[in-house]
């Protein structure tokens, strides 16, 4: 610490006058004598050395002592200061040590003083000892740091700096920072220098290149002045901020995966976190806010219950409440939206690490197809159960059918054999017209079955023709009149006045209307089958109705199947294989026209066919 000294008096004598001067505190021995040696000033460290005080002269010292000769050599020169080592015998640090001496001439209105200022190895020593404590400190701490003088020249540097710049402590003493700096930051080398040139702080995040690894450094430019004001420079310090950089862009990096995750999953996803008992909207998924409709930056912390659906929030909130009151962790449902969509929800959590705070995920799947594959499935499984139910439906029934009238025939021909042996050939006549009846049910049942098979295979053509389905009716009620005349059943006809007019395919319409026909004759045994048209509008209606047994409301969607009866097996009470129903529905859906079926048990049933109108001059 160097020595100040402050007058009380600014007009004092300095020749009588040097007691108005007050000691600071200070580790040299200060002197102040006068061309003749005579101490004016000491302080008491000064006294303690030599054993003088003021008023004193420094020729009591030896005569031998070279301090005295070395000051009265000074006095006798015109130098303005001298400095010099010498070692003095004092009993103050016990024997002989070397001091550092400083005699600068000073003048004071004309008189001529002598300010000697003696430095002690011990203060010396004391001193290294802190800068090098200093320095030791910095670079154990491993503290880049660089000073400079005012004009940016390098006076020190931490061994840490010669690290990372690559350069020895001595090429760094060759080298001003400007030149230094220039290579590790070239795209900001400008305001760099401008900040050296006008004393300014400066800051800058620069990467480096060591061992093939990025480093980053958080390099500042601080200026100073010394606390006297004789001295400025700056002093350049460095942080290494590469772990913090890496772990920024380790985090950074993690977010863009997880939101990039977020926003490829294919399932809706949506994130929520409690808050005062009210849930919040942490995050959701492109795909989420658009089925919704929602801006993403807008509904972001936003209470949920503001943002979605009334009924998938109650569902969601009852999902986490059953979470957070049970032992489950994850809660599923199911969920439809106005879109028509079908969606599989799963909530779950995730603790923050607290134990108290959770966030809650809820995803939304899109099972929309796979419900509807599952339902098709289904059906699909119906039918089949259907389809193998008409097989042996039709298996028992074909047998049955085709065993029966083979049986017959076979009768007939033994009988056949007999009459004609007996020459009864008035027996042989009457077993032949049975015989004929026999075979042209079978060809009948034959007929329908390849029909059927056509309508299901889509091979059947229609031929549209445009008719009046009156002169139909009233063909097949001529054929039928008989075999209903034969039951005992009162056949009607009724025929609209005007012609009805319709576009159809000539035999398959009839085809429709004697198969009807049949099935009312068949299962009628008392009353009446009525078989007419009705013109209403626009629309032709062909009405075949019975008193017959009629059918359960329940089973005619059934009996439109083909092969299915209302009893079926060997037991059943009719002959067939309940083909008629399902060709006559089947044709009449083909030539445009719609098939109704009005019946009840044991009241009889009625159909109607309905066509639409067509007249003559209709294209």
């Amino acid at each position: 610490m160097q020595n100040k000294y402050v007058a009380e008096d600014k007009n004092f004598s300095p020749a009588e006058d040097w007691k108005t001067y007050k000691e600071l505190p200070g580790s040299r021995a200060i002197v102040i004598v006068d061309s003749a040696l005579n101490i004016l000033y000491c302080n008491s460290l000064f006294s303690d050395i030599f054993h003088l005080n003021v008023n004193d002269s420094l020729h009591r010292l030896n005569p031998t002592s070279e301090f005295l000769f070395l000051v009265k050599g000074f006095l006798g020169k015109n130098f303005r200061n001298l400095t010099f080592d010498i070692t003095i015998n004092t009993d103050y640090d016990n024997g002989s040590n070397p001091y550092k001496v400083d005699i600068e001439r000073i003048f004071l209105k004309g008189e001529q003083f002598f300010l000697i200022n003696i430095d002690t190895q011990k203060n010396r020593k004391e001193i290294e000892w802190k800068i090098d404590s200093l320095h030791s400190a910095l670079d154990l701490g491993n503290v880049p740091i660089i000073i400079a003088g005012d004009k940016g020249s390098i006076v020190f540097a931490t061994h840490s700096v010669e690290d990372i710049l690559d350069k020895s402590i001595e090429e760094l003493f060759y080298l001003n920072v400007k030149e230094l700096f220039k290579e590790f930051i070239s795209d900001d080398y400008e305001s760099f220098v401008r900040a050296v040139d006008t004393r300014t702080g400066w800051k800058k995040i620069i990467c480096m290149n060591r061992g093939g690894k990025e480093e980053y450094w958080d390099i500042h430019l601080h200026p100073f002045t010394a606390t006297d004001n004789r001295y400025s420079g700056f002093i350049i310090s460095a942080h290494d901020l590469t772990e913090i950089v890496y772990q920024k862009q380790i985090i950074e990096q993690s977010e863009r995966k997880q939101k990039l995750i977020i926003e490829n999953i294919s399932d809706l996803l949506l994130i929520t976190r409690k808050e005062n008992g009210k849930f919040i909207l942490d995050n959701a998924n492109d795909n989420f806010c658009k089925l919704f409709e929602l801006n993403k930056p807008e509904i972001l912390n936003q209470k949920l219950s503001d943002i979605i659906p009334k009924d998938l929030y109650d569902k969601i909130k009852q999902s986490i409440s059953a979470i957070e009151n049970g032992p489950l962790e994850i809660y599923e449902f199911g969920y439809k939206c106005k879109k028509e969509r079908h969606y599989n929800c799963k909530v779950t959590y995730t603790d923050l690490g607290d134990g108290k705070n959770k966030i809650f995920i809820v995803t939304l799947k899109d099972v929309t197809e796979e419900k509807r594959y599952r339902e098709q499935l289904e059906i699909s499984y119906l039918k089949e159960v259907q389809l193998n139910k008409m097989k042996s439906s039709f298996l028992a029934n074909i047998s049955h059918e085709i065993r029966t009238p083979f049986n017959g025939i076979l009768g007939y021909s033994e009988i056949l054999n007999d009459c004609l042996e007996a020459k009864d050939y008035v027996a042989v006549k009457e077993i032949t017209e049975q015989m004929k009846d026999v075979l042209g049910r079978v060809l009948e049942l034959f007929t329908n079955i390849v029909d059927l098979s056509q309508i299901e295979a889509g091979e059947v053509e229609i031929e549209y023709v445009i008719l009046n389905c009156n002169q139909i009716i009233k063909h097949v009620y001529d054929k039928k009149y008989k075999e209903a005349e034969k039951k005992g059943l009162e056949f009607r006809l009724g025929l609209s006045d005007n012609e009805a007019m319709i576009e159809v395919d000539w035999v398959k319409l009839e085809k429709i209307i004697e198969l009807l026909v049949d099935n009312a004759i068949k299962y009628t045994h008392k009353g009446y089958v009525y078989l007419g048209s009705l013109i209403e509008a626009d629309k032709i209606k062909i009405i075949i109705e019975d008193t017959g047994i009629g059918m359960n409301p329940d089973d005619i969607e059934r009996l439109l199947s083909p092969f299915s009866q209302e009893v079926e097996g060997y037991t059943r009470p009719y002959e067939g294989l309940g083909l008629g129903l399902t060709i006559a529905h089947k044709l009449t859906k083909l030539m445009n026209g719609n098939f109704e079926i009005n019946s009840e048990k044991s009241k009889g049933t009625k159909i109607i066919l309905t066509f639409n109108y067509k007249d003559y001059g209709m294209e």
